[in-house]
């Protein structure tokens, strides 16, 4: 859905003595009505068909491109943020992203190690290393995916260098073949002791540019100049082929 196309240039400049007054045809009326009801209709699928609601501002905001964030489970131990964005794709093509080692070494930083342990569509065994400098440590961790159906899919930590490693991720479709907002979930809790607030900062730090990535892989961010400013924020390299 392109909500961005409403033309101002059809608005005729008028001035009534000495203030200026702006006199909008009828198809500008129009116009305006269609995007306040388009707006309207996200707003309510997004609410039926997702936990998270999404303000017409918000909707305004993922569509110039921008990943919302948000902390969540602030009563919980450990860090956990919410990152949302929007795709110009569908559900299969950012599963494909998100399954395959090949690309996960491009959008998860510190990535040194993607292991498959138990391979599968809707069920699937990782193994992952990590570490993002030379001053941090490494955190070795095997987890658990499962996919609902294509528009959600949960994983949860089963042994590592963490207390607490689980998410989500859920896929809301727009109207009109607008594309889909993806939301991902994640809270941690390494085992080394780290303050909540220095958990929540890494998250928020990484999940934007995650994200970003991702779309840009997935030639999902609308236009070329948007792909290549999201393969700019990937944190990992990008093999030739994938370019």
């Amino acid at each position: 859905m392109d909500i961005l196309w409403l033309n101002l240039t059809g608005m005729r400049k008028t001035k009534l003595t000495g203030l200026e007054n702006w006199t909008i045809n009828w198809q500008d009326c129009c116009r305006l009505l269609l995007l306040s009801v388009l707006l309207l209709v996200v707003s309510v699928q997004t609410a039926a068909d997702s936990s998270v609601q999404f303000s017409d501002d918000d909707l305004l905001r993922l569509q110039r491109g921008e990943v919302l964030l948000e902390q969540v489970h602030e009563s919980k131990p450990g860090g956990a943020v919410r990152a949302s964005a929007l795709f110009y794709t569908n559900a299969e093509t950012l599963w494909d992203i998100i399954g395959y080692c090949k690309y996960a070494f491009v959008y998860v930083r510190g990535l040194k190690l993607c292991e498959v342990i138990e391979p599968g569509l809707t069920h699937t065994v990782r193994h992952h290393r990590l570490r993002n400098s030379w001053y941090s440590p490494t955190l070795d961790f095997t987890f658990e995916a499962s996919r609902r159906d294509l528009d959600y899919g949960e994983f949860h930590l089963v042994d590592g260098d963490f207390k607490i490693m689980e998410g989500q991720w859920e896929f809301v479709s727009l109207p009109d073949s607008g594309g889909i907002i993806g939301i991902h979930e994640l809270r941690i809790q390494p085992k080394i002791p780290a303050p909540k607030s220095l958990l929540r900062y890494n998250l928020k730090k990484n999940l934007p540019a995650m994200l970003a990535c991702m779309r840009g892989l997935a030639r999902a961010s609308g236009d070329n100049r948007r792909i290549a400013k999201d393969l700019n924020r990937c944190p990992g390299e990008i093999p030739a082929e994938l370019k």
